[in-house]
């Protein structure tokens, strides 16, 4: 029964997609990271680990390819997400190839 709550939950997923990357399954963890976004693509944190595992390991086009669908989610959750954009002092405004280059960039420092 528990798991059918998981199945659909993006911070789970996320985190399965994490487990992938550290493990080196880099498509297993793209797949996931996929699913995360798809469910909530309100959740910045899955957006930004995505990122993180496409500097590390993608190429241009797929680096391009999370920055294009994330400026067009908007997202605006996630806890560290709304830490670094609601900083004072950072003024993103609706900048969110900004965004999410300063998370990923406090999500590494992690």
């Amino acid at each position: 029964p528990h798991t059918q709550n998981c199945e659909n939950d993006p911070y789970v997923i996320c985190t399965v997609a994490r487990l992938f990357h550290a493990d080196r399954k880099l498509e297993k963890a793209r797949t996931w990271f996929n699913r995360a976004v798809t469910l909530n693509p309100d959740f910045g944190d899955a957006w930004s680990f995505w990122y993180k595992l496409e500097a590390q390991h993608g190429s241009d086009m797929t680096r391009g390819e999370v920055v294009r669908r994330c400026c067009e989610a908007k997202p605006k959750h996630g806890e560290v997400w709304q830490g670094v954009c609601k900083k004072p002092g950072n003024k993103f405004k609706d900048d969110y190839k900004a965004k999410l280059l300063a998370v990923v960039e406090a999500v590494q420092a992690r």
